[in-house]
């Protein structure tokens, strides 16, 4: 059984006025409707930024020390990478020379 979905070009789902899915009124609004009704002034973001307490000052970091056995975990990592970025780069010139 086949089934023809086809409707005319000139009736479109817009022009019958239908619409599958209810669309309030705000979400109508144009463009100039939203901003108006926007008003985001910097004291009303300031006033926000003070409730949520964004000004307060961060505290401070400092570095912490590392272990011995962590400072050498790392710098075998720091070779490692050293290592690979030779090997690549050996590979790569390697294999566009020939």
């Amino acid at each position: 059984m086949k089934q023809d979905n086809s409707f005319p070009a000139s009736e479109t789902r817009r022009a019958k006025g239908v619409s599958r899915i209810p669309v309030s009124r705000a979400a109508r609004a144009s463009q100039r409707d939203l901003d108006r009704a926007a008003h985001d002034r910097s004291a009303d973001i300031a006033a926000i930024a003070r409730a949520e307490g964004w000004l307060t000052p961060l505290v401070p970091i400092e570095r912490v020390a590392l272990r011995p056995w962590q400072q050498t975990v790392f710098w075998g990592l720091r070779l490692y990478i050293g290592v690979m970025l030779i090997i690549m780069g050996w590979g790569f010139l390697h294999v566009a020379g020939g």
